[in-house]
């Protein structure tokens, strides 16, 4: 049964979801216990937006073809990804510096196994995935003022979130050619630890929005005649 069904349905109706949230938990299934093998992507971010419709279970062999992704997911150390051809090419057209790469967030551990589901099933979560509207980030923001802006690559969110941090990324060049991610969407990332938190003070922001909008609202038709 899930523990998350409630919350995903109040995350939902504040931030004005049109995508269910996505639960990452990492290390929750052994080996043997794995769901069926996942179709191959390019990255492990690729994974985000089937998993908004049904559970996939992947291991390290699932990220390997995107190694900057690898390393922020702490599948790889930096010296592995650094050496990758495809990030090479990052590197080499100017998009990332190594600095950049030395700086980029990761987890602290390797994981064995990282799972992604829709949070209203979800047994389990480390991390909740969201994608946003810019209405949705202004709400959120409302809620989290010292929120995090991530810079690229995308997938720093993950680490960002795991270490305690809301973060949001407008996306990176990369990610939004291989995700397909729409020009309005942007993507953010909640700690699970922290989401009855960002809840209570979504819904306190929300109300605050209502009340300046309705005052706005009435504001124009009284003072300001339509054209």
């Amino acid at each position: 049964m899930s523990t998350y069904a409630e919350s995903a349905r109040r995350l939902s109706e504040l931030l004005g979801l049109t995508e269910a949230p996505v639960a990452v938990s990492f290390d929750e299934s052994t080996a043997g216990n794995l769901t069926e093998r996942v179709p191959a992507q390019p990255a492990g971010c690729c994974f985000w937006a089937p998993a908004e419709q049904q559970r996939l279970d992947t291991v390290a062999a699932d990220h390997a073809h995107c190694s900057v992704g690898s390393y922020t997911h702490g599948l790889i150390p930096l010296e592995q990804a650094a050496a990758g051809a495809d990030t090479a090419a990052l590197v080499g057209s100017g998009w990332v510096g190594e600095a950049d790469l030395m700086a980029a967030a990761t987890l602290p551990f390797r994981p064995s196994t990282i799972s992604y589901q829709p949070l209203a099933g979800a047994g389990k979560a480390d991390v909740i995935l969201a994608k946003l509207s810019p209405t949705a980030l202004m709400t959120l923001l409302g809620a989290v003022p010292d929120l995090t802006l991530a810079r690229k690559p995308q997938c720093v969110i993950v680490p960002l979130a795991h270490a305690g941090q809301v973060a949001v990324s407008p996306g990176c060049a990369v990610s939004r050619t291989r995700t397909s991610l729409p020009q309005d969407e942007l993507t953010c990332a909640i700690p699970s630890r922290e989401l009855e938190s960002v809840l209570e003070r979504l819904e306190a922001s929300t109300a605050a929005d209502r009340t300046v909008s309705e005052f706005a609202a009435a504001d124009m038709a009284q003072n300001f005649s339509t054209v």
